[in-house]
């Protein structure tokens, strides 16, 4: 029988169904009494997005780059020198009498934390939570990708500037969630196109502009069709590389699309028995978002080819877990972050290759270990029982873990894009806040922003651009300054993170709500993003009817 409780933390009624339940019995851990945006919220707290800082590596003293700043209260340690043995792991004896949180962040202080997520790159520095992937800049969460700049969770993507949540993109410029696009710009859920710019919501296009809802189209400006002649005539109309010119379709779009384009409940594909938003071949997932080829997840934000895991965000090939951020090819792993490869284990951090380990820290090959020392098997787990005795008595482990051992400040974090608090609110619940370290421009001069592409020369690459939202100051990279002059494409306005966080939000916040379908009138759940203002949105099958 489902269960109704009242969320502890904002005090909203949520349920937790039969199947939730029994879930949460066969992984042996208790059903949550917060509610599932709640949940998430804090979990979210623990990814960082803050800026990349220049620092040493604690352990050489070498130049990395970072997302860790220099005030991390941890050793931050190059990747190379992390996965090497040239250290070994500190390790603390238990203390009954102590808080284990209390003894977990000192342990959690003591260890050396690799200063970037990922494996098997080639000049990727400036990037993070980057796998096998090559010349890529100021980018965060990819895989397989190569000459991309400022891109955000992307997969198998090249030569590409500005993406968001794409695969399989190239030549493309702005676009967020787009699969397998090449020469697109400007766009938002595109697939199977190419050679076109400002699209929402179109399949297997080549050569449209300004358009919406189309399928299976060629040559046509604002949804009207022209000859391939016609087309290029019309669109010589609009010198792309200049920065008014793009800012006024921009605008001219977006209004268009709220007004007379047709939106969907949600943004699934091929999904079979799910709930949630932006889920492709998922089966039997619900309130699930951002997730590819998954079976049986619930309450999962970010993930790709998980199965049977529940209240987690940025899991990949993993099974059985729960309660956790960021693991990769993990097993039966709970209440952990940033860890891969480990099976049987809880309260992790940054560990690989681990199982049968509880509250450890930066350990890699080990086994029944409890805050990073060895037992025998009987002797870890008699200790693993008293411990989770003493957490369930105070409710501890509903919350994940307290919000002062986070990496960054709450403003820094993915918590802080979705659910942005004030300083005050975050420090009431024990996080903090980080300031931003100031940006130095050094030698470089402060630079007016030309309008067209066609009048940049290359000192802008000696100068210094002034974002126009946060006041930060920016550089432009040579490669992003080749693209936009190859491309047409005028300077951006924005610092990089500004960017990226604006195509987020344009995804939505993940927090239903509901409406009523355009054409029928019937009750629909909706999650896409508010600040699309779309007028027209419809249930699955008025979409199918009308669109495909």
């Amino acid at each position: 029988m489902s269960v109704t409780y009242q969320c502890q933390r904002c005090q909203h009624e949520f349920t937790v169904a039969d199947k939730d339940l029994e879930f949460y019995r066969r992984i042996k851990v208790p059903s949550p009494k917060w509610c599932p945006q709640c949940r998430m919220q804090k979990k979210l707290a623990f990814w960082p997005f803050g800026k990349f800082h220049l620092r040493k590596c604690d352990l050489d003293g070498s130049r990395i780059v970072s997302i860790l700043s220099k005030k991390t209260r941890f050793p931050v340690y190059k990747a190379s020198n992390w996965f090497s043995d040239k250290w070994e792991a500190p390790q603390i004896e238990f203390s009954p009498q102590k808080d284990f949180f209390e003894q977990f962040r000192d342990l959690q202080e003591r260890t050396p934390h690799p200063h970037q997520l990922g494996i098997k790159n080639v000049n990727c520095d400036y990037s993070d939570d980057v796998w096998y992937s090559k010349n890529c800049y100021l980018c965060r969460s990819l895989a397989k990708c190569e000459d991309v700049l400022y891109g955000y969770r992307i997969v198998e993507c090249r030569n590409s500037l500005d993406i968001t949540y794409c695969y399989n993109t190239e030549n493309s410029y702005d676009c967020t969630y787009c699969f397998d696009v090449n020469k697109v710009k400007y766009a938002f859920d595109v697939r199977h196109s190419f050679d076109s710019a400002f699209l929402f919501d179109c399949r297997n296009v080549n050569n449209c502009f300004m358009c919406w809802n189309l399928r299976n189209k060629s040559y046509c400006i604002l949804n009207k069709q022209y000859s391939p002649e016609e087309y290029r005539r019309k669109l010589k109309e609009y010198d792309l590389g200049d920065a008014q010119v793009v800012e006024t379709l921009r605008k001219k779009f977006w209004e268009l699309v709220a007004k007379e384009a047709i939106g969907r409940a949600h943004y699934n594909v091929k999904t079979v028995n799910s709930e949630g938003n932006y889920l492709t071949e998922c089966k039997n997932c619900r309130e699930t978002y951002l997730s590819e080829t998954s079976e049986d997840c619930c309450y999962v934000f970010r993930g790709l080819q998980n199965k049977d895991s529940y209240d987690s965000v940025g899991l990949f090939n993993c099974e059985l877990c729960a309660h956790s951020v960021q693991l990769t090819d993990c097993y039966d792993v709970k209440y952990s972050i940033f860890s891969t490869n480990c099976r049987y284990s809880e309260y992790l951090d940054s560990c690989v290759d681990c199982e049968y380990c509880f509250g450890c820290v930066g350990l890699k090959k080990k086994k029944y270990h409890f805050l990073n020392k060895e037992y025998s098997p009987d002797e870890y787990f008699e200790l693993v029982k008293k411990v989770k005795k003493e957490l369930a008595k105070y409710e501890k482990n509903n919350y994940f873990w307290p919000l002062n051992l986070a990496f960054v400040g709450y403003n820094l974090s993915l918590g802080g894009i979705y659910f942005p608090q004030d300083k005050e609110g975050v420090e009431e619940e024990g996080g903090f806040w980080e300031e931003l370290e100031e940006t130095k421009i050094g030698a470089r001069s402060v630079a007016a922003r030309p309008d067209n592409i066609k009048e940049v020369s290359d000192d802008i690459l000696k100068q210094a651009l002034v974002c126009q939202k946060s006041s930060r100051p920016f550089g432009i990279h040579p490669k992003e300054l080749d693209f936009y002059r190859k491309n047409n494409i005028p300077l951006p306005a924005y610092y990089p993170d500004e960017r990226t966080k604006e195509r987020i939000l344009r995804m939505g916040n993940f927090q239903p709500r509901q409406a009523n379908c355009c054409f029928c009138n019937k009750r629909i759940n909706v999650t896409f993003s508010s600040n699309l203002n779309l007028e027209n949105v419809a249930c699955d099958q008025c979409y199918l009817q009308k669109v495909v």
